[in-house]
Order: C-alpha cells, then sequence, then structure tokens
C-alpha cells in the first residue's frame, strides 16, 4: 500500500516537472521571440532613421546650393548693374570718330604703356575750365589753322546765353567734350580733401542734363575729369562708381605746361612754359600715349600764346592728335 503511494506521488511529481519544463519551455520561447521581435523592430528603426538622415542631408544639400545658386545670381544681377550704362550718343561729331580714342584705353595706356589697342605715338590736347567768350574762341582758332582737334573739359557754371554758341563752335569743329563740375569748388566736392561722392554725382548728372541741352539730343559724353585731378583727393572709390552708373569715366593727365599751378608758381614767359612741359614728360619717360592738361580759361594767355609751340612739339616728335571719347 505504502509503495502504491509512493508511486503515485513519483508520478505525481514527474508530472508536475514535466508540465513545469514545458511550461517554461513556451516562456523562454515566447522571451526568445519577443527578442528577436524586438532586435527586427530595432534594426528597422535604424534602418529608417538611416534613411531619414541620407533624405535629409540630401535635402540640406540640395538647399545649399539653391542658396549658392542664388548668391550667385544675386552677384551677377549686382554685377551687371554697377556695369556703366553706356548711354547712345557720342562726346563728338560722327566725323571726329576718325581720331577718337576710347578713354579706358587711353589710362590703361597712360599706367601701363603698351598694353593697350593703342600702337601709335598719340598726344591729346585738353583744355579745362572752359566755355567763355575770349580764349575758348582762340584756342579754337589755333586748333583750326593748325589742322588738329582737342577735347574740352567745360564747368557748368560757364554756361550762358553768350558761351553756349562757343561751346557749340568748339563741337561743330571736330573736337570732343567731357565734364568738369558744375561748380568747381573743392570745398563741396572735396570736403576736407575727402571725396563728396553725393555732390560730385549730383553734379555729373547735372551737367549731363545742361550740356545735352547746349549741344543738342544727339550728344552724350562719357568723359569726366575732376577738378584738382583724381589723384590729388582721398576717399574718391564711391564716386567713380556713381559716375559709372552715369555713363563716365575720369581722366588725368600725364603731362602739363604750369598753367594749373598758383599764380607765384606757374611759368612766366613761353619759353618757362616750354620747359615745364618738357620737364613733365619725364615723370612718364616710357609712355607713347600723352594727355596734356592746359586750360582755356579767362587769365590763361600765356597758355594760348604757347599753343602753337607745344603743337609743333608733338607734331615733330611723330605724334598723332586725337581726341577722347
Amino acid at each position: 500500500m505504502r509503495r502504491k503511494k509512493r508511486q503515485h506521488s513519483s508520478s505525481k511529481n514527474f508530472m508536475v516537472l514535466i508540465m513545469f519544463l514545458t511550461t517554461l519551455i513556451i516562456v523562454g520561447g515566447l522571451l526568445v521571440v519577443r527578442q528577436l521581435v524586438a532586435t527586427q523592430q530595432r534594426q528597422d528603426d535604424l534602418a529608417s532613421l538611416k534613411k531619414a538622415r541620407v533624405k535629409a542631408a540630401a535635402s540640406r544639400s540640395r538647399l545649399v546650393e539653391r542658396q549658392r545658386a542664388s548668391i550667385a545670381r544675386s552677384k551677377q544681377k549686382t554685377a551687371e548693374s554697377e556695369k556703366p550704362s553706356m548711354p547712345s550718343g557720342q562726346s563728338h561729331l560722327a566725323t571726329a570718330s576718325a581720331y577718337a580714342y576710347p578713354v579706358a584705353q587711353v589710362k590703361q595706356e597712360m599706367t601701363e604703356p603698351n598694353t593697350s589697342n593703342i600702337k601709335e605715338k598719340v598726344v591729346f590736347l585738353t583744355f579745362d575750365d572752359g566755355p567763355n567768350t575770349v580764349n575758348s574762341p582762340r584756342v579754337l582758332n589755333i586748333l583750326n589753322q593748325e589742322g588738329v582737334h582737342g577735347t574740352f573739359f567745360v564747368v557748368g557754371r560757364q554756361l550762358s546765353p553768350a558761351t553756349v554758341p562757343v561751346l557749340k563752335a568748339i563741337y561743330d569743329g571736330g573736337n570732343s567734350i567731357g565734364l568738369h563740375s558744375i561748380t568747381h569748388n573743392y570745398n563741396v566736392l572735396y570736403p576736407g580733401r575727402v571725396g563728396a561722392t553725393a555732390a560730385i554725382e549730383h553734379e555729373a548728372k547735372l551737367e549731363q542734363t545742361m550740356v545735352k541741352q547746349a549741344l543738342g539730343p544727339d550728344f552724350v559724353t562719357h568723359l569726366w575729369r575732376y577738378p584738382g585731378g583724381h589723384f590729388s583727393w582721398k576717399g574718391l572709390a564711391y564716386a567713380d562708381k556713381g559716375l559709372a552708373r552715369l555713363g563716365l569715366d575720369w581722366i588725368d593727365w600725364n603731362a602739363a605746361v604750369g598753367d594749373a599751378l598758383s599764380q607765384a608758381q606757374e611759368p612766366k614767359t613761353e619759353a618757362a612754359m616750354l620747359q615745364y612741359h618738357l620737364r613733365s614728360l619725364a615723370v612718364y619717360p616710357t609712355s607713347q600715349v600723352r594727355v596734356v592738361l592746359m586750360h582755356d580759361a579767362l587769365g590763361k594767355d600765356l597758355t594760348v600764346q604757347t599753343l602753337p609751340k607745344i603743337i609743333a612739339y608733338y607734331r615733330d616728335n611723330g605724334y598723332k592728335f586725337g581726341v577722347l571719347e
């Protein structure tokens, strides 16, 4: 009887063990499956995250490219807007085109000899501060008699019913016309010796209108000479850009006769003026292009008297006579 009880108890324990092991296997299997599912989910999440990062990087790259393209377009538009918008028309009659030279090429040849398209010796006789009814006609008569031409940089305040016919005669004579400000007032244009951009642009724009009204709708000049010369003042970079927007380019000189000096310093005789001129050439000894600074203003009688000899010097030395445009 006791043996049967023991057998029954052993059998019962064995069944419990089997059930426990079965439960353990099932639970373990479920845990393994759960772990596998979790691992796969993590892998899927990592893959999705990687795809998202790749997509985001590609999106950022496209955005950067669009921004770069936009910046490039903006820079191009800015550069185009800052280019000189050269209007139609000329600073001289069409017949003067045969001996007219672009101001940019002349400037280049002045500062970097033998680098421009100008391959010959050319002289540009320039006259500042007119027109007037005394010396301007005298200069014009000499040019006509000598069969040469010049470039006249006119001051706006000099224009009047009496002087406009003189300006027209200069223009009709095959000469070129440039601008030289309205006031020629250093205190207005260069206070503290620094360029006043707004004042310079204002005077240039106003003078463009005034000279065009005097010479007609076909007249348009691209020429500007700073009173006192560009090299004399500071801070003209913005004014230069402003002039360029008006279609103007500035030019100085590389030869002179001394008539811009103070009364105490200027030459007093033709011989002294000729000597001054020769000394000025030594400053730029290699240049084949000469832009000669002279004045046709009232009181510049010695310049008028010496002009035929200046012309003779350049003719004897094999120069062509040109005008700026």
